[in-house]
Parts: structure tokens; C-alpha cells; sequence
């Protein structure tokens, strides 16, 4: 019975580390957690990660995790999709692949969906997904721009962002820049607020940079608790951005 307890509480142990670390880095309410944290470690912990981290809804890891439990419908999709074999099974188990982060396997569903449909937009943004993923960037740049040609509002900017991450990615800074500066203006995502930034910084324009960094950080900590908690990376990372300035 001694070994038992001994065991849980090595387990415990990074649980709290872990929970404390995210919530220093990641909580906006994160004075009352850490207290709680440190403090009540049972009951602080436990409600912590239940109410503060799972709801984030950015857990890779954790979604790893719980990815593996998925295998029975991960089954279902995959023989619906040999059996019919029409573009919409196969878009379905290539989303639920992405889903589990298999890129490569999804990318194969997605192919042969694209057999049946070639122009259909979900197959085309879910190609650029899983080539972006395996930093396959020049095959991800041309899906990319099929989306964004046949819809530019496409997943509410998404795909906008997604062309100019890629183009970030193969260091085509003027045309990122340009793109940014337009798609900044309709969509406020922190995540293209620092890219753009980013851009900025690339052409020596920092003055420009820095103004853009400290909207970054304004938006987010003028958002609704939930959302600041959701988009608390972009804003660290706007502040170590700004410090290098």
C-alpha cells in the first residue's frame, strides 16, 4: 500500500508543476490560481485543470492523449470510405486523421477524395493543412491559394492567415507583409498581428512593429476572460518580441 501512495504522488508531483507553469504563463487570472495551486494542491489542481486548462481548448498534448482512444471511429470512417468511396467519406476520415494529427495518412485521404472532387474547397484547405504540417511548403502554398482563390473569407480568415504563415515560412517577406497589412485590417487575430509585426521588423520598419505588438497585447487583454486565456500565447510572445526591439 506504501509503494501505491509512494507511486500516485510521483505521478501528482509534475501534475502540479505542470498546472502551475501553465497557469503563470497562460492564465490571466493566474494570482488567485497560483495561490490555489501552491496552497490547496488536492483541490486547486484538480479544479484548475478542469476549469482553466481543458476549456482552453489548445492542448496538444492532451489532445494526443485522448486521440488514441478515438481508434473505433477512426475504423468506421476509414471502412465507410473504402466501401462508398465518395468524396465526402473520405473528406470525413481525412478531417478526423488531421483530428489525431496523422498529417500523412490524412493527406492520402484527402488525395483520394480530390480523385472525386478536385475543386472541392474543404479538400483543398484540408491538403494545406496536413503539407503545411509536414513543412512541405511549397506544395502547402499552391492549396493554399486555391482556397483562398475560390473563397477569400474561407474559415473567417484562416486561410488567409495560412498563406501568410507559408510565405513567412519560405522567407517571401514583401509579399507576407503586403498580404498582412490587408488581412490585419479585417481580421484582428493576434496570432496575424504578430506576424505581421514580425514582417515589419524584417524591413527594418520597428517603430511600425512596435505599435502593432502593443495592439496585440491590448486586444488581448481587453478580451473576455475566456478568449484572453485562449490567445495568452500570442501575447507572451508579443512581449519578448517587443523586449528584442
Amino acid at each position: 500500500m506504501t509503494y501505491f501512495i509512494d507511486a500516485i504522488s510521483y505521478l501528482y508531483l509534475p501534475l502540479v508543476v505542470w498546472m502551475f507553469i501553465d497557469c503563470m504563463r497562460n492564465d490571466s487570472e493566474r494570482g488567485i490560481w497560483a495561490w490555489l495551486i501552491i496552497f490547496v494542491p488536492g483541490l486547486g489542481v484538480s479544479i484548475y485543470f478542469f476549469t482553466r486548462y481543458l476549456p482552453r481548448g489548445n492542448n496538444g498534448v492532451l489532445k494526443s492523449v485522448f486521440a488514441q482512444f478515438q481508434t473505433k471511429e477512426l475504423k468506421r470512417l476509414k471502412m465507410q470510405s473504402k466501401q462508398i468511396g465518395n468524396a465526402y467519406h473520405w473528406i470525413q476520415y481525412g478531417d478526423k486523421l488531421r483530428e489525431l494529427r496523422r498529417y500523412d495518412q490524412a493527406e492520402q485521404a484527402y488525395r483520394a477524395a480530390m480523385e472525386k472532387e478536385p475543386d472541392n474547397i474543404q479538400i483543398l484547405w484540408g491538403l494545406a493543412i496536413c503539407l503545411e504540417k509536414q513543412e512541405r511548403t511549397a506544395e502547402s502554398l499552391e492549396f493554399v491559394t486555391q482556397t483562398l482563390e475560390q473563397d477569400p473569407d474561407y474559415k473567417f480568415g484562416d486561410v488567409s492567415l495560412a498563406y501568410a504563415r507559408v510565405l513567412i515560412s519560405i522567407s517571401e517577406w514583401d509579399k507576407a507583409r503586403n498580404h498582412l497589412q490587408s488581412h490585419t485590417k479585417r481580421w484582428r487575430q493576434p496570432e496575424g498581428l504578430y506576424l505581421y509585426a514580425r514582417c515589419l521588423l524584417e524591413q527594418q520598419e520597428n517603430e511600425t512593429a512596435k505599435e502593432i505588438l502593443e495592439m496585440l497585447i491590448l486586444d488581448v487583454e481587453a478580451s473576455p476572460s475566456a478568449i484572453a486565456r485562449k490567445q495568452n500565447t500570442w501575447k507572451r510572445k508579443a512581449k519578448k518580441l517587443l523586449r528584442s526591439i
